[in-house]
């Protein structure tokens, strides 16, 4: 069974390698390291075995009761470490078992009436005082979301798909098409923006601006309005429908 002594102000002043609570079972206390100086990891479940079907901490049932939710940490840096992670992990496969990263699932239940849902919320905030400083090459700014595909040798079998970015939009029962629903939404909220989007083309990699499908619904690559115009993309600009003209060849 274990030690049935609780985990807190009990244990703080104690021997806190392992040692002294090992196969401890906590009852009903809760484990309070506040304003204690550790020497190493306070709780370390390096090398630890699971058994089947377990997780290393879990709470099923725990209905949160302040905004930050479940799980709440904050701080501050200044010159060290000169660069830190906020939270890392890294998961391995070396067979066909497939590592899916962080799963963030909320939903909307019935009965429920809100106007905003996120599954992941990312800001970047420079204050005034702060200095952004000048870029190195790209991905070296400010990005609230940095997300890259790295093919580092690999065997690409032909029909296998990568992107750094995939969205999709599932609408199974209503209909939204009259609605302002999207695949990306995009605000500037304040001030002058150069670009919506900025492409950096390092190893001249990109062959294609965009890749369409020919329905006839974005886009259509037959028909034709004299010369060698051939095909169309459909925009909506405000509330009116417009085709871009498109072209077989590229301009002298």
């Amino acid at each position: 069974m274990g030690d049935t002594k609780p985990i807190g102000v009990a244990y703080r002043d104690q021997d806190l390698d392992g040692s002294a609570i090992s196969n401890a079972t906590i009852t009903n206390s809760p484990i309070d390291f506040a304003s204690t100086t550790q020497t190493t990891h306070p709780i370390n479940f390096s090398g630890m075995t699971l058994a089947s079907n377990t997780n290393v901490i879990r709470g099923a049932s725990v209905n949160p009761t302040r905004t930050s939710g479940w799980i709440s940490f904050s701080g501050t840096i200044s010159t060290t470490p000169a660069q830190t992670y906020t939270d890392y992990r890294e998961l391995h496969t070396t067979g066909t078992a497939e590592v899916l990263g962080i799963g963030s699932f909320p939903f909307m239940d019935s009965g429920s009436s809100c106007k905003s849902m996120f599954a992941v919320q990312a800001i970047c905030e420079v204050d005034a005082g702060s200095t952004v400083l000048a870029s190195t090459g790209p991905g070296v700014g400010i990005f609230p979301i940095f997300s890259k595909l790295l093919l580092n040798g690999e065997t690409f079998t032909t029909g296998g798909v990568g992107a750094a970015i995939f969205a999709s939009v599932q609408a199974n029962v209503t209909s939204v098409a009259n609605e302002d629903v999207s695949a990306i939404n995009v605000e500037c909220a304040s001030g002058t923006i150069k670009s919506l989007l900025h492409l950096t083309n390092t190893t001249n990699g990109f062959t294609n601006l965009l890749w369409l499908p020919d329905d006839g619904l974005p886009a259509l690559s037959t028909q034709t309005n004299g010369g060698t115009q051939s095909g169309w993309i459909k925009v909506l600009v405000g509330t009116a429908v417009r085709y871009i003209r498109l072209w077989d060849t590229a301009p002298a």
